[in-house]
C-alpha cells in the first residue's frame, strides 16, 4: 500500500523547534538553514508506506506492515531501488530503479523466512533482512553475478519537495556523513562533514584526521560540491556534481547519482547513492551536526551489515558497544557534535539518526563500513 501526502505541516517555526528540542532533549532534530515563512505552507511532501502491525504470515515480528508495502532506498553499489514486501506471504520483490551495473527495471524476488524476531533470511545470496521498528528496512540485493549481495537500506516514508522543487528548507542542515566508496575495484570508508542548503546545494568536506570528521567549514580544502533536484518519475532526488572550486550553483554539472531522504521517527535521514560508472560507486548516510547525540539515544539491538557482505548482531548501551564478541567504549560528540567515537577492540566512529546506526571502523582489516536499523 502506498499513499502520497502532497502536504506535510511544518513542526512550527525554528524557534519553537529549538525550544522543543531543548525541553525534551530530542536527538536528530533538523535545524533549518533558514526558517520558512509564517504562512503555515509547506515546501515538502512525503510518500508513506503501509502501517505496521504484521500480516497473516504467522511471523512474530510486530514491525511487519499490515499490507503490501514499498520501501524506497539504495545499496552500496550506488543503485537506487524499491523493495516491496507482502506481510501475508513474506514474498518480496526488489526493483532496480537506477544503476550503472544493470538495467533499470531489473527485478529480483524471493521469500523472507523468519530467523529471530524481526530478522529474516532471504534469497539474496545470504543477505539477512531486518524490519526496523522505525519504518526502515536493511538487507541486501544479490549482485549481478549472483554470488554475493550488496547491503541495502530502504524507507517506508520518504521526503520530497514536489510542491516547491526549489525549496529545501525542511531538510537544510549542517551534517556529519559516513559511508563507503568503491573506485576501480578498491573499496574504502568515507567520513566527513557538509551542508545541504535551502536551495538544494550540497558541499562535502573531509578532514585529514579524526576519520574525516570535523566541524563544517565552507572553506575546507578537501571538498566536493553539487546539488539535488527532485525527479518525480523515480520519487528520488537526482544528484549533480559541480566544480569543487566554484560557487554553489543549482544548474549544470554532471549527473553523479541520486539521493533518497528517508523519514525515520520524524527525523530526515538522507542517503546519497553515488554512481558514475560500473566501477565507481558508493553510498553515504547523512546525520545532523547541529545537535549533540546523548548517551542512551542510540541504545538498542541492531544487525549491522558490512560493506564486505557479512552481518553481526550489535548492541548499544550507554558507553558500551558490542558487535559479535568484540567490545568498545563510546565517547559521545567526539571529535565533533553528533559523532560517537569508539575505542578498544571496536575502534571507529558511529553516527545515529532516528533508528539508523552507522559504524566506520578504524581497526586494520575491518570492513570499510557497517550500518543497521534499530529492531
Amino acid at each position: 500500500m502506498n499513499k502520497t501526502h502532497h502536504d506535510i505541516p511544518f513542526r512550527g517555526a525554528l524557534t519553537l523547534i529549538a525550544s522543543a528540542c531543548l525541553a525534551l532533549s530530542l536527538t536528530g532534530c533538523i535545524q533549518r538553514d533558514k526558517a520558512p515563512d509564517d504562512s503555515g505552507s509547506t515546501t515538502g511532501g512525503s510518500t508513506t508506506g503501509g502501517d505496521t502491525g504484521g500480516g497473516s504470515s504467522g511471523s512474530s515480528c510486530a514491525n511487519l506492515p499490515s499490507s503490501t508495502t514499498s520501501y524506497k532506498g539504495g545499496d552500496t553499489l550506488g543503485e537506487e531501488l524499491t523493495l516491496s514486501i507482502d506481510p501475508s506471504s513474506l514474498a518480496y520483490t526488489i526493483t532496480i530503479d537506477d544503476s550503472e551495473q544493470r538495467s533499470a527495471g531489473t527485478q529480483v524476488s524471493g521469500t523472507l523466512v523468519e530467523l529471530s524476531g524481526c530478522q529474516f533470511t532471504s534469497d539474496e545470496a545470504g543477505a539477512v533482512f531486518t524490519i526496523g521498528a522505525n519504518d526502515a528496512v536493511q538487507g541486501g540485493v544479490q549482485t549481478v553475478d549472483g554470488t554475493s549481495f550488496a547491503p541495502l537500506i530502504a524507507f517506508g516514508t520518504t521526503y520530497n519537495n514536489a510542491s516547491d522543487p526549489t525549496a529545501f528548507n525542511d531538510v537544510a542542515i549542517k551534517f556529519n556523513v559516513a559511508g563507503v566508496q568503491t573506485t576501480a575495484g578498491t573499496t574504502s570508508g568515507y567520513g566527513g562533514s557538509g551542508r545541504l542548503r535551502n536551495a538544494g546545494t550540497l558541499q562535502f568536506c573531509v578532514d585529514s584526521s579524526n576519520g574525516g570528521f570535523a566541524t563544517y567549514d565552507s572553506g575546507c580544502t578537501d571538498t566536493e560540491k553539487g546539488y539535488i533536484t527532485y525527479n518525480a518519475d523515480r520519487d528520488a532526488f537526482d544528484f549533480y556534481e559541480t566544480d569543487s572550486t566554484g560557487s554553489a550553483v543549482t544548474e549544470g554539472g554532471t549527473l553523479a547519482g541520486s539521493m533518497i531522504i528517508g523519514m525515520v521517527n520524524d527525523v530526515a535521514v538522507p542517503v546519497l547513492l553515488l554512481r558514475t560508472s560500473a566501477t565507481d560507486y558508493g553510498l553515504r548516510v547523512i546525520t545532523t551536526q547541529e545537535a549533540d547525540t546523548t548517551s542512551g539515544d542510540a541504545d538498542g539491538s541492531y544487525l549491522l551489515t558490512t560493506s564486505s557482505g557479512s552481518a553481526e548482531d550489535a548492541t548499544m548501551s550507554g558507553a558500551a558497544l558490542t558487535i559479535g564478541t568484540d567490545t568498545g567504549t563510546l565517547a559521545y560528540n567526539t571529535p565533533v557534535s553528533g559523532v560517537i567515537e569508539a575505542s578498544g577492540t571496536l575502534a571507529g566512529h558511529l553516527l545515529y539518526a532516528g533508528g539508523v546506526l552507522t559504524f566506520s571502523p578504524t581497526t586494520s582489516g575491518a570492513a570499510a563500513f557497517e550500518f543497521g536499523v534499530q529492531e
